[in-house]
């Protein structure tokens, strides 16, 4: 608002003159005050709209912050369960590292056992059932094979793997050979030969023994295996697998 101040003729009274001055200085001010009043009133308004959005711009980015930190939180927790089961692969494998270690130790520094023996000759038939004795032996490492008795007799604990041969040429007659763990029948291998011929017959198993255990061949009552000096149809062997 613009104030302009007219000039009073001469003839006018100095009261006159300071009034109406005195009035127009009124309106000047009223008019400033109120477009003042009115402009700080609107910036006013921007700012608090201005401060709003800043608050929920913030209350928003809190939000994302708070979840960020549980997804960490979580993640967090995830890192650690696998490090908590890495540890205990980490020890189980170093145990079965330990372990490996120590039958390796086992087998190249402890018993080397491992025989082969076989007949000579015919054995039988017999009235009654009866060990077979293998004269000829082949190899006998750890001297377990007894060639006296016919025991193969296990030096430590562990596993062990054996096989035979049989033969007979007795035409319509039973041959066959049994192994035996101890006093138990672990396996019977028999045939009808039905001609003038060699029949045959073989087997091999894996036994678990104990130290002392001992394993040897009967022949069945009535039966009869034959051989013939270095024929070597009729063989008995076996070795340690691994000890226990």
């Amino acid at each position: 608002m613009r104030c302009t101040t007219a000039l009073l003729p001469a003839s006018r009274s100095e009261d006159r003159m300071k009034r109406a001055t005195a009035l127009l200085l009124t309106l000047c001010l009223s008019g400033a005050l109120v477009q003042a009043e009115t402009a700080s009133g609107s910036d006013l308004s921007h700012e608090v709209r201005a401060l709003r959005a800043t608050v929920e711009e913030l209350r928003l980015m809190e939000s994302r912050l708070a979840a960020s930190e549980l997804k960490v939180k979580d993640q967090e927790n995830s890192v650690k369960d696998l490090r908590t089961e890495l540890d205990v692969t980490k020890t189980e494998l170093l145990l079965y590292h330990e372990k490996a270690k120590e039958l390796e130790k086992k087998l190249a520094d402890g018993h080397k056992v491992a025989f082969s023996v076989a007949l000579t000759g015919p054995v039988g038939p017999f009235n009654v059932e009866t060990t077979l004795i293998y004269p000829k032996v082949m190899t006998n490492i750890g001297n377990a094979y007894n060639v006296y008795s016919g025991f193969f007799s296990a030096p430590v604990n562990g596993v062990y793997f054996f096989r035979f041969n049989a033969m007979d040429d007795r035409k319509s007659h039973h041959m066959g050979v049994a192994l035996h763990k101890n006093d138990q029948r672990v396996l019977l291998d028999y045939a009808w030969n039905h001609w003038d011929d060699h029949e045959h017959v073989s087997n091999g198993v894996i036994l678990e023994l104990s130290q002392g255990d001992v394993v040897h061949m009967r022949l069945p009552a009535g039966y009869r295996v034959t051989d013939w000096d270095t024929r070597h149809f009729n063989i008995f062997s076996g070795f340690l697998l691994f000890p226990m």
